[in-house]
């Protein structure tokens, strides 16, 4: 752990576990961003092999960007992110956490594989899984 412009920036490297919450965040790197006066921290990111988990969502990235006022984390590189189940599958090149709505956004290609809980008359054996895939 490292500190910088008296404590505004504080680095921790190697395997790095963060919690916040119910939110938990994994990395190789993690910078917390602290206000002027150091008693908040307003920015946190994450970088290398970013894994995030909230309770039954988790995703993974290259780098990812928490605000903490704005309560939402951006995970960019190449994501995966599991939401609502843990078999359903959302990827994006830009993924956007929205934790005080609990849910992703997608920017930019999507792609998302979707299990229903359960097997309906309409969906069948065959049909269980849905699968997903757009351009912008």
């Amino acid at each position: 752990m490292r500190s910088e412009n008296g404590g505004k920036k504080i680095v921790f490297s190697g395997n790095v576990v963060g919690f916040w919450g119910d939110l938990k965040i994994t990395s190789d790197i993690l910078e917390l961003y602290n206000s002027e006066d150091t008693q908040e921290t307003e920015e946190i990111v994450a970088i290398g092999n970013v894994f995030i988990s909230r309770d039954n969502k988790r995703a993974k990235g290259d780098r990812a960007v928490y605000l903490d006022k704005l309560q939402k984390i951006i995970l960019t590189g190449t994501p995966r992110a599991t939401a609502w189940e843990d078999q359903n599958i959302i990827e994006g090149r830009e993924m956007i956490f929205l934790l005080d709505k609990d849910r992703f956004l997608v920017n930019d290609r999507v792609r998302m594989k979707f299990y229903p809980k359960e097997e309906t008359a309409e969906t069948g054996p065959d049909k269980k899984k849905i699968s997903v895939n757009a351009r912008k």
